[in-house]
């Protein structure tokens, strides 16, 4: 996508013209969280706090383009299975004779336990990844229900930004440490 504006400015996606609209602190601020935060869903989050109007997919494609992220993820299954992968050889070279008996069981266990292992810390990583995105969507909603509820009311405007900045801190250093 580019767009222009008045002033001539060419924009390529929507998130880089939604960033110029913001205060430059707020804007340099969302930029070094996104460069910083592995989670797309983190990122949406904050951005929704500071009124990011576009859609989630649009902001994806930003941060995909803008910032490579490492997939943790796809790379302990990928480990996982190669691990899988080693002891199904290993045990075939122990059936075989190629490996003695003893020497084999000892690699084999010391596999074995690498594997499982690695299945600990893939169920950990999931379990908290599911638990921090679920916490950032019902905050998120709950945020933005309340700027939804008071819009048209300029008295509360300001106390409901810096009361949801405040909530957003919160619930984001208690779910990070």
């Amino acid at each position: 996508m580019t767009t222009s504006t008045k002033g001539g400015k060419v924009y390529l996606t929507y998130v880089d013209q939604w960033l110029d609209t913001l205060p430059a602190a707020e804007s340099e601020d969302f930029k070094e969280f996104a460069e910083v935060t592995p989670s797309i869903i983190e990122i949406w989050v904050y951005a929704g706090i500071l009124r990011y109007p576009g859609t989630f997919n649009d902001l994806a494609r930003w941060v995909k383009m803008k910032y490579k992220k490492l997939n943790r993820r796809e790379i302990l299954n990928s480990e996982i299975a190669a691990l899988h992968s080693d002891i199904q050889e290993l045990r075939m070279a122990i059936t075989s004779g190629e490996i003695k008996g003893d020497n084999g069981c000892a690699r084999l266990a010391a596999l074995e336990k690498e594997l499982r292992s690695h299945i600990e810390t893939s169920d950990r990583m999931n379990k908290t990844t599911d638990k921090r995105g679920l916490i950032l969507a019902g905050a998120d909603r709950v945020m933005r229900e309340l700027t939804a509820i008071f819009k048209d009311d300029p008295q509360f405007a300001e106390p409901i930004d810096n009361a949801m900045n405040a909530v957003w801190s919160k619930v984001y250093s208690e779910i990070t440490s």
